[in-house]
């Protein structure tokens, strides 16, 4: 039977691709006839979305099923920054690394000033015992000095109290009698002005001496002031022994 459409064509033109009348059988679950979906050409899909023709059969079955089930993948989440752990990492450590460094630093500086602290006090440890040792060398000197002038003074005294017999016993007037008299008195004078000054230098090393001994109790300023004081008395007292033994190298009638 010829159709009106032309010779070999018994179903007649195509029908219209437009939506169908026909309930979606996926979507009832009645059954029914399906719309065919037209296909998209390959060429008219996404760049992203084409099949490659050198692609191997099964590479490009694979790529045709992801392409088909790309829109059912869920959208892809933010993206993570791969570096934030890190960072905080390098952070801390960096931290860590200055105070490590500080404090290597601080101990560094504290251990340098306890080293010129210690050296300081061996230098004034060391300055004292020099001046300590040298001290009681002086004091031993004094004290034998003492003893020195009186044992001149007690010397001058008998040899004064022979004159006056000698100048009495042959004579002599009373002038000499009044020179041995004045010489007495100004021997006795000097050799008491030098014992004292002997006995007060004698003192004062005496206590200086103490204080060198421990000499980290007191002040640095005051040691040298109260040196300072007996080096002052003790040359008194030197001064006054040398003005003893004038008088004596002088006798009566100096």
């Amino acid at each position: 039977m010829t159709s009106a459409t032309g010779p070999h064509d018994p179903i007649g033109p195509p029908r219209s691709a437009g939506p169908s009348a026909w309930p979606d059988a996926g979507a009832t679950g009645t059954g029914g006839p399906s719309v065919a979906h037209p296909a998209t050409h390959p060429d008219e899909r996404p760049a992203g979305e084409r099949l490659h023709p050198d692609d191997r059969p099964d590479e490009r079955t694979a790529r045709s099923e992801r392409l088909e089930h790309s829109h059912l993948a869920p959208p892809p989440g933010p993206a993570r920054r791969p570096g934030r752990g890190r960072t905080w990492a390098v952070v801390v450590l960096s931290l860590l690394l200055v105070l490590v460094m500080a404090l290597a630093a601080y101990l560094w500086v504290r251990t340098v000033r306890y080293q010129e602290y210690a050296d300081a006090l061996e230098a004034q440890g060391r300055s004292v015992g020099g001046e300590l040792a040298s001290l009681r060398v002086q004091h031993d000197g004094t004290l034998t000095e003492l003893a020195a002038v009186n044992e001149q003074l007690a010397t001058a005294q008998t040899r004064i109290t022979q004159l006056a017999d000698e100048k009495a016993q042959v004579g002599d007037d009373r002038e000499v009698q009044r020179q041995l008299v004045d010489y007495q008195e100004r021997i006795s004078q000097a050799a008491a002005n030098v014992a004292s000054a002997l006995s007060t230098c004698i003192d004062a090393q005496n206590q200086l001496i103490t204080y060198l001994e421990d000499a980290a109790s007191y002040d640095p300023a005051d040691l040298a002031r109260f040196k300072t004081d007996v080096q002052g008395v003790c040359k008194a007292a030197t001064d006054a022994n040398a003005e003893l033994q004038r008088q004596l190298a002088a006798g009566a009638t100096g």
